[in-house]
């Protein structure tokens, strides 16, 4: 049984892998350096440990099955987006030049006010296609309603199959971004339609 809980400090660790593998770094040309993967872990597993950044655990949802951690969602409401983002990112800021080649500065805000934004959600590879995934966005959209947001956001690349999840759900296309140099197409979802 899939079980959704609000995440505690001891879960940073959890959310610093969830948030690497939502990067998509994995099998990057940097990760040919053994130091690669060890240096993201422990500088988000340092922010997330923090209560007043983005990715925070905070703000962040664990989904267990049988007890084990098996997917995580960051979501933040908009209005507090770039405070926390410029809380955070400035910690982050070497590993993120040396991987993207530019820094957050020039980056548009992902969110905005009246915006539920689900930032990551990660869904670790021996759990997927079980429904974890879809639980999470539901469970992004019933805290956007309690939390009386109109809208939860969330930005995804233009070729990721993941949209069809998103179009089932009730997500639709909303406009287009740009984050650390890539196009990605922010989708939005009425909460209080579900």
């Amino acid at each position: 049984m899939i079980t959704i809980r609000a995440a505690c400090i001891a879960d940073a660790v959890y959310i610093a892998e969830g948030i690497y593998e939502a990067f998509m770094l994995p099998g990057s040309d940097l990760e040919q350096d053994p130091t690669y993967h060890q240096r993201w872990q422990d500088a988000l597993t340092e922010v997330c440990a923090q209560t007043d950044t983005h990715y925070s655990y905070t703000n962040t949802w664990v989904a267990e099955l049988d007890g084990q951690i098996v997917g995580i969602m960051i979501a933040v409401d908009g209005k507090n987006y770039r405070i926390q983002r410029e809380r955070m990112y400035p910690q982050l800021k070497s590993m993120f030049d040396e991987t993207f080649g530019l820094g957050w500065e020039e980056m548009e805000d992902e969110a905005q006010t009246g915006e539920f934004y689900v930032d990551s959600l990660t869904v670790f590879a021996p759990f997927r296609h079980k429904g974890i995934g879809t639980s999470l966005l539901l469970y992004a959209i019933r805290q956007a309603k309690e939390r009386q947001v109109p809208l939860v956001s969330l930005a995804v690349e233009p070729m990721n199959p993941a949209k069809i999840l998103y179009q089932e759900l009730g997500f639709r296309y909303h406009r287009s971004i740009t984050i650390f140099n890539e196009e990605y197409h922010l989708y939005v979802a009425d909460a209080y339609e579900k």
